[in-house]
């Protein structure tokens, strides 16, 4: 059998700089995440403490950086679910969705009651384009909790697949006056698709919010507007979405994922 290691490089070979991301991050860490990092390496044996260190690195943005801490607990406990759990979160933040839904594949295997796993995997299939495994993934979700975010992603995640009634299923027994009782950006989108708010006024909530709070509540607004036929009331949303510094969360690029389609 043949070496493969001793064949020559093909003429159209990938570049060390393209394939072996060599530059990180100069940014100071956080004296939390330093303390964190600290105990993890006083402890190594302890996947909490290296979840806690990837939390910490995660609130600077530092996601890769996140996922090496992730790694490193899994070398101390291959079958700790929640390492994996995080490190599959951390890959969506970085956009691999792709390992992001192959490491949420291990956790569920170790841990298929993991309701936060069910859902971020839709999420993950979600951004790739992949809504038939995403619907099944957020489907994974209803058998374990009712949960407002699921249902939101489950109704964009049907419409996209052309399943109209099935996504008005998802959400045709909200009730208003239930804010206090779900996150409030996926509460008052999913009124929006079931007709129980007007758009404009979740977009004026959105207008008093930060901005990954504004990308939260817009691109649910957005992705309804596109389903109304009314795509020239989204693309504003989107490209305010877009232009802004928050770039890691899902509403940001699932909106500048959009927003690069429908541009086109």
């Amino acid at each position: 059998m043949a070496n493969v290691l001793s064949e020559p490089d093909l003429p159209n070979s990938a570049s060390m700089s393209s394939e072996i991301h060599l530059e990180r991050t100069n940014v100071p860490l956080d004296p939390l995440v330093l303390a964190a990092k600290a105990a993890a390496e006083r402890n190594p044996a302890d996947p909490e403490l290296w979840i806690k260190y990837g939390r910490a690195l995660r609130r600077q943005q530092m996601h890769r950086e996140a996922i090496d801490a992730y790694c490193m607990g899994i070398t101390y406990n291959p079958f700790y679910p929640l390492l994996y759990r995080h490190r599959a979160h951390a890959y969506i933040n970085i956009q691999q969705y792709r390992e992001a839904a192959a490491t949420f594949e291990i956790a569920l295997r170790l841990d298929p009651q993991n309701w936060d796993c069910w859902y971020h995997q839709g999420l993950a299939y979600y951004l790739m384009g992949d809504y038939a495994r995403a619907e099944k993934s957020l489907e994974g979700c209803f058998r374990l909790e009712d949960e407002m975010a699921a249902r939101d992603w489950l109704w964009l995640t049907r419409m996209r697949l052309g399943k109209a009634e099935e996504a008005a299923q998802a959400v045709a027994d909200v009730r208003t006056g239930e804010e206090e009782k779900h996150h409030k950006g996926y509460y008052n989108r999913v009124l929006v698709y079931a007709g129980k708010k007007s758009p404009e006024e979740v977009m004026a909530i959105a207008e008093t919010l930060d901005e990954h709070m504004y990308a939260t509540y817009g691109y649910g607004v957005a992705c309804w507007y596109v389903t109304q036929g009314q795509k020239e009331k989204a693309l504003p949303i989107l490209r305010r979405i877009a232009a802004g510094e928050s770039w890691s969360g899902f509403a940001e690029q699932a909106a500048r994922r959009d927003l690069a389609a429908w541009e086109e």
